[in-house]
């Protein structure tokens, strides 16, 4: 189970990896995990979308909002990735060849962090009335990820700005990571 230690090994807040180990266990509570735990739901249709059923596969990877956030990060990190549907190939996938360690780790936080702002901005549409904004999402993930990077690496000099526009860059400029 290489993809499993590569995910304990990710430098991220304890939170976001109770949320995306959730995920990968599909523990989270989906409208499918509803049903499947005997709780009625007026529709399982996926609340982003409202196309297929909100199951955990499909909220985090297959679902047409969570695609866009998915087609956002690829192009900003210039890589040729498939969207996998399963949970482990997804984040398998961010484990990338022929880069150093730390740009796989920060590549796992990307991975991570883009799947935790999927979940929290489909429960803040649903318990908030928020808005529904794949391009928010992308952000918002990118931010954290950069916050991250900010605190643990004492070299990060450079600023959001600078990591929006060029990360992979910045990823290799850092010599160390914690």
């Amino acid at each position: 189970m290489r993809w499993y230690n590569f995910f304990w090994r990710i430098k991220a807040l304890p939170s976001i990896h109770v949320t995306t180990w959730r995920v990968i266990e599909n523990k989270i509570t989906t409208k499918v995990n509803l049903e499947r735990r005997g709780i009625v739901v007026e529709s399982n249709l996926c609340f982003l979308c409202g196309v297929k059923e909100e199951s955990t596969s499909h909220l985090c990877f297959g679902c047409r909002v969570s695609w866009l956030v998915w087609n956002l990060c690829y192009a900003w990190l210039g890589v040729s990735l498939v969207n996998l549907l399963t949970v482990v190939s997804h984040f398998t996938q961010f484990n990338l060849l022929d880069v150093s360690k730390f740009v796989n780790l920060v590549t796992g936080n990307i991975s991570i962090a883009m799947v935790c702002e999927i979940w929290r901005h489909r429960n803040n549409c649903i318990f908030k009335g928020g808005v529904i904004d794949h391009s928010k999402i992308f952000s918002l993930a990118q931010l954290k990820v950069w916050s991250w990077i900010s605190v643990k690496v004492s070299l990060v000099d450079f600023s959001f700005s600078d990591w929006c526009l060029e990360s992979l860059v910045y990823m290799h400029l850092i010599k160390s990571y914690c």
